[in-house]
């Protein structure tokens, strides 16, 4: 089985790490991406490797009047259609290298699945709607405007609307690794017909065995790390942590726990947190110095306001840390309250420092959940499982599809 996956980036965030999973499970796939200045050989690119270098220059502007990214990758995403593969896996997606009717139009052509790692497919352009509903009618009058992957430009509802008219009638495959991300989109004008499949996101193999590790020193105060793609997103939550963390301070006996920073803008975070003693190590790409960081970790904090099914809380928990996190979209499916791990009231800077003051205050608990964590990790969100769930789904679709005019 042939399949030709496709994505954003080479390597980023949860999305790249599941598709280098799926990669290396699926022996003689391969994988197209769009963005990027350099790319493995083993990669096809949708931008020309040397227009891409170029593109990462000073001579940017130029390269980008002459041979457009965007209008480039387009035309290179539809040849996709005649691409020598059984079947294409999308994930990433963000109309942003290829358009909703060049989707459409592959999606005809080829048997093609769709990963949601987020809900930017059934919306008007936003990744997470939070309290929104307006992608239940028509959209327009965003109230996430500038906030990625939508621009300062409101064109949600037209968005919307080529969705209607271009992806709604096709019988789509979504993968949906959490089952509140597939309630979302089964209830939604867009998805409501497609086939949706929920496959769990897994902690990689390779960096599970890098967590093995001998009994954490007893140590008179804990660490905590706090990992973050981009420090500066607020949607990925910094600012619950420091309302968290501030709110921990009065309460806390003794000196307070050391933070382990990892992430872009690291650097930038760290000074926020007056008082604290941090460890600023920025991103991290090597997975040895990354599972390193995790086994010194007693805590893992996790603050995100919106999110589907983080695969760096997967990671913690396989580490055995005790994961304090807030109680957004799949993550309350990864973490059982109290058992294997400890999730806060509400998604709330004071709620979560409530939570967290339960985990400094009880190292027996913080073992205990560490220890459950990391058994319902390896039992329930191992690779193995992740892969065999995607293997018959791929062939469940190839006896099924036919091509569509």
């Amino acid at each position: 089985m042939k399949v030709l996956y496709v994505n954003n980036q080479v390597r980023l965030g949860g999305a790249e790490a599941v598709v280098q999973q799926l990669r290396r499970g699926f022996s003689g796939s391969y994988l197209a991406v769009a963005d990027g200045k350099t790319f493995p050989p083993e990669v096809q690119p949708l931008y020309p490797r040397w227009l891409a270098r170029l593109h990462h220059s000073r001579l940017h502007g130029l390269v980008e009047r002459l041979a457009p990214r965007a209008r480039w990758t387009d035309r290179a995403f539809r040849r996709l259609a005649d691409a020598p593969c059984d079947l294409i896996h999308l994930h990433n997606f963000h109309g942003r290298y290829a358009t909703i009717e060049s989707l459409a139009c592959v999606a005809r052509c080829k048997p093609l699945v769709w990963t949601f790692h987020a809900l930017w497919g059934v919306t008007g352009g936003c990744d997470h709607p939070r309290d929104c509903r307006r992608y239940l009618d028509a959209c327009g009058d965003c109230p996430q405007l500038g906030r990625w992957p939508l621009s300062m430009h409101d064109d949600t509802a037209a968005n919307l609307a080529a969705k209607l008219a271009h992806l709604a009638p096709l019988p789509l495959h979504v993968v949906a690794p959490s089952r509140w991300l597939a309630g979302i989109v089964q209830t939604s004008p867009v998805g409501r017909n497609w086939q949706v499949h929920h496959i769990p996101n897994a902690a990689d193999a390779g960096f599970t065995a890098l967590l093995e590790r001998t009994p954490r020193p007893d140590r008179e105060t804990p660490v905590i790390l706090i990992v973050n793609r981009n420090f500066r997103d607020e949607q990925k939550g910094f600012p619950i942590v420091q309302s968290a963390l501030a709110l921990a301070v009065p309460t806390l006996p003794g000196p307070r726990p050391r933070l382990i920073l990892v992430g872009e803008n690291s650097d930038w975070a760290s000074l926020s947190l007056v008082g604290w003693p941090c460890e600023s190590h920025g991103y991290v790409s090597d997975s040895a110095t990354l599972a390193r960081l995790h086994r010194e970790a007693d805590i893992f904090l996790f603050a995100s306001p919106a999110e589907n099914f983080p695969c760096v809380v997967l990671e913690a928990m396989a580490a055995g840390s005790c994961v304090v996190a807030t109680p957004t979209g799949g993550v309350v499916e990864q973490i059982e309250h109290g058992v294997s791990g400890i999730l806060s009231a509400e998604i709330a800077g004071p709620a979560l420092g409530a939570a967290l003051l339960r985990a400094l205050a009880d190292a027996a608990l913080r073992q205990k959940i560490g220890d459950a964590a990391r058994a319902r990790a390896a039992h329930d969100f191992n690779e193995a499982l992740f892969l065999e769930r995607h293997r018959c789904l791929y062939s469940e679709i190839l006896d099924t599809w036919r091509p569509r005019s």
